[in-house]
């Protein structure tokens, strides 16, 4: 496995998903035992963050954001175990109500495609099981109160 797509329809606005996956709360809706950012000020660029997965088996991901659109897009390059992967996160309503994630995942460099092979699975159903919870999360929100997003993301200021 060189790259994996991922697509999830979730039922919700546009505007409450990009807001519940960006709070500064960074995941906590998450199945992860620790997010925590390393370097800058959440949810700005260049910024860096630590994550480490409940049943990673002691792998620590150190994850640099790379790309943010308010509202449509988030990359992010991620470093762990030797292996580097980029990954794209785009956001796109497809009505009022109901909004597409699509995620692109790809590993680079030579070392890490050859990895990816044997960690490629692994990797795609964890990224799966993250966007599931991403749903279940914003589903579940639609009769609660939004919560707060990073600051600057409504205007799209840093």
């Amino acid at each position: 496995m060189g790259r994996s797509e991922i697509r999830v329809t979730i039922h919700c606005p546009l505007k409450s998903v990009f807001e519940t996956y960006t709070q500064v709360e960074t995941w906590a809706w998450s199945d992860l035992r620790t997010v925590v950012w390393t370097m800058g000020k959440p949810w700005e660029v260049e910024s860096r963050m630590r994550i480490e997965p409940n049943n990673g088996f002691g792998v620590i991901i150190d994850q640099v954001l790379s790309h943010l659109e308010p509202y449509r897009r988030v990359d992010f390059i991620s470093h762990f175990g030797g292996v580097t992967m980029m990954s794209q996160l785009n956001f796109r309503a497809l009505a009022e109500e109901v909004t597409e994630i699509h995620a692109h995942l790809e590993f680079v460099g030579t070392f890490s495609r050859v990895a990816g092979f044997a960690l490629g699975p692994a990797i795609e159903t964890g990224a799966r099981n993250f966007y599931q919870e991403l749903k279940r999360a914003c589903e579940s929100e639609l009769e609660r109160p939004s919560q707060p997003s990073a600051p600057g993301l409504e205007t799209g200021k840093g």
